[in-house]
């Protein structure tokens, strides 16, 4: 009989691997979003996947329905009352809203799904979009969508839900409930149609990305590329798959980030290094492969371009000549071109009219996707963090700007750690200097006597000007502190009294 071998043992980037792949029920690479980046501006560019409910959506939605309500019977409803549904879509958009303003506050939308209004009359979601971020094109500066990233707070909702559902389950096992019998077990995805395909698609998104979405809406880069949950029992395991995929990515990044770019990481070992060949020695560390996928996009269009120069681009000026200028009556010649190659005479026409661009982009379908290729063009264009010196956050760079310190607001802090560490710096240079005190002392005598009209305010302000100037002497040790006093004590004698 032949002797069972021991199953191999995964090795850590195995795990790696795992963790940051779709399993049974979560998909992780659900969105397809585009990606642009602007190496002159440093800035990138996401255009976010439309994905959202149209008529032809609706139609397989209500046939669905309507079969759900023969099965079931005509004691069917999703609601309770036609009151109830609106409630309930009320609340949904006010949590819309707010989550839609936070992102837009904090980054640069110049277009959205959701632009405009966001509900009709009745109070319904226009265009009934299950995530709000669908359709956004939302600009950022490089390293902001890592570093909004790596301090999101995906725990907190996580176990929230998690602890939730898990209960709930545990409710229902206890009370004999079971996912389906025996006639109701589902098809294969293989033997579904297209219709079938896209309505349970659809079905799983629209039930199970609202209850997620306080984890999703907890950084941009988690709303833009949000998974997709299959409907199913086990509800509280999918939440904890997505969960330690967040954070396991969180840790991964905030790992390279300090292997990276901290200077204050073993300097003796690494201060030499740049970042990219830090990253080479911190994929080794880790048994992982020194290459990164991107997948690049190279596209044709009318009005999308790279530059400035031709083919790659124009002047909106010139683009704007041509628009005007078109003339859509065609030659035999060109009828007779359209006809043989299958093109419609105004496609051709337009064509041959008005420049046809070429640019190219990236397409990024998963959250680890786009913090890699982000990352990747950092290195490329030397875009720098550093950990700012009071909060312990890590900050972008920018240009030849070197501070040690963040422009972000601590919490329970009104001012910036930038503002702070000025207000601090300020006050440990004036602890160390004897002049200031003695400056100070004499500035309110002297204000006094101009509130009560002992002296000049043009006098006043002579004077304030030259004792500034001795101040900075006394501190440069150029006269000594009692020098500055007797200064001080001879340019406005005290006045003698009325008795002498």
């Amino acid at each position: 009989m032949a002797e069972n071998k021991p199953n191999k043992e995964l090795s850590e980037y195995d795990k790696y691997r795992i963790v940051r792949s779709n399993s049974k029920n979560v998909c992780l690479d659900f969105y397809h979003n585009r990606v642009k980046f602007y190496p002159e501006k440093k800035t990138i560019n996401i255009v976010v996947d439309s994905w959202e409910r149209d008529d032809y959506i609706d139609e397989l939605i209500e046939a669905d329905e309507r079969e759900q309500a023969k099965k079931l019977g005509s004691s069917y409803k999703a609601y309770e009352s036609a009151e109830e549904e609106i409630d309930y879509e009320k609340d949904n958009l006010k949590g819309c809203q707010e989550y839609f303003e936070k992102f837009k506050s904090k980054y640069n939308f110049r277009a959205s799904g959701l632009a405009g209004p966001f509900a009709d009359d009745t109070g319904k979601l226009k265009n009934a979009m299950i995530n709000i971020m669908s359709g956004s094109n939302v600009t950022l500066n490089y390293g902001e969508g890592i570093l909004d990233f790596v301090y999101a707070d995906f725990l907190t909702p996580a176990k929230k839900l998690y602890t939730v559902f898990s209960l709930l389950e545990r409710i229902g096992e206890e009370e004999g409930y079971h996912s389906k019998s025996e006639d109701e077990t589902e098809k294969n995805p293989d033997q579904l149609t297209d219709e079938e395909w896209t309505l349970r698609t659809y079905n799983d998104f629209d039930t199970t990305f609202p209850l997620i979405n306080n984890i999703a809406y907890a950084s941009l880069y988690s709303a833009i590329f949000p998974p997709l949950i299959k409907s199913s029992t086990e509800t509280s395991k999918s939440i904890a798959r997505y969960g330690n995929y967040l954070l396991a990515l969180q840790k991964e990044f905030l790992e390279l980030i300090e292997f990276c770019y901290d200077e204050d990481f073993y300097p003796e070992v690494l201060g030499s290094l740049y970042p990219s060949e830090r990253l080479h020695l911190y994929r080794h560390a880790h048994d992982m492969p020194t290459s990164f996928e991107r997948k690049e996009e190279f596209r044709t269009s009318h009005n999308i371009m790279d530059g400035d120069k031709m083919p790659y681009g124009t002047t909106g000026k010139e683009i704007i000549n041509a628009l005007k200028n078109l003339n859509f009556t065609p030659t035999n010649e060109q009828k007779a071109f359209a006809e043989k190659y299958g093109i419609s005479t105004n496609t051709l026409l337009f064509t041959l009219q008005h420049h046809m661009f070429i640019s190219a982009r990236y397409v990024c379908c998963s959250i680890k996707d786009m913090l890699e290729l982000e990352l990747t063009k950092m290195l490329e264009q030397n875009v720098r963090f550093r950990k700012c010196k009071r909060c312990g956050k890590y900050f972008i760079m920018k240009g030849n700007y070197d501070t040690h310190y963040c422009d972000r607001i601590a919490d329970g802090e009104t001012r910036t750690c930038q503002q702070l560490a000025a207000l601090e710096n300020y006050k440990a240079k004036i602890a160390d200097n004897k002049a200031v005190p003695i400056y100070n002392k004499y500035y309110k005598r002297y204000a006094a006597r101009v509130r009560v009209h002992q002296l000049k305010e043009d006098e006043f302000n002579k004077w304030r000007y030259q004792a500034i100037t001795k101040r900075d002497e006394c501190y440069d040790g150029k006269i000594t502190p009692e020098e500055y006093i007797e200064w001080m004590e001879a340019y406005f004698p005290n006045r003698k009294r009325k008795s002498e």
